[in-house]
């Protein structure tokens, strides 16, 4: 096998024909899935089942390469978890672990006791440079907690300080 020939093999895919970029957007990595093209931007994953337009990196809370031919990824809103199962990942994994580490800022747990947990992470919107302070209450826990809600947002507002941020 040839050189031209191992280069055609681990080439990304191109992006799906059609895809609308917004000003200054650009795609970083692609990856084929069982469904059609994973694509990395700078401002938003889009991938088979994710909404139309894809979802913007702000609202991943976890995810990432698992090794073992999977990306996976959860969100801080109640939008189902997803993995996708990726050909051949090329630059995908490391372009989807900068574009998450880019939107958070700062981040902070709060624990009140071992039964109520949560976190808070000030992320930027890569769209719009916007920032947004996101509370993730820790599994099993009451969101409307009452102690747990004035600590989060006490919270939020020592981050958005830290950052130089008007409350």
């Amino acid at each position: 096998m040839g050189l031209r020939d191992r280069l055609r093999r681990t080439a990304e895919p191109d992006p799906p024909a059609g895809l609308d970029l917004a000003d200054g957007e650009r795609v970083l990595a692609t990856a084929t899935t069982d469904d059609g093209v994973l694509v990395v931007t700078t401002r938003r994953l889009l991938a088979p089942g994710l909404p139309e337009g894809g979802r913007p990196w702000h609202l991943v809370d976890t995810g990432g390469w698992d090794g073992q031919g999977h990306l996976r990824v959860s969100w801080v809103d109640p939008h189902p978890a997803a993995t996708w199962r990726l050909d051949s990942p090329g630059r995908v994994p490391g372009a989807f672990h900068d574009r998450v580490q880019s939107s958070v800022v700062l981040s902070e747990e709060v624990s009140l006791d071992r039964s109520r947990r949560a976190r808070v992470v000030l992320r930027k919107d890569l769209s719009s440079g916007a920032f947004l302070a996101q509370t993730i209450v820790g599994k099993g826990c009451d969101p409307d907690d009452p102690e747990l809600v004035a600590e989060t947002e006490r919270v939020a507002l020592s981050l958005a300080e830290q950052v130089g941020l008007d409350p």
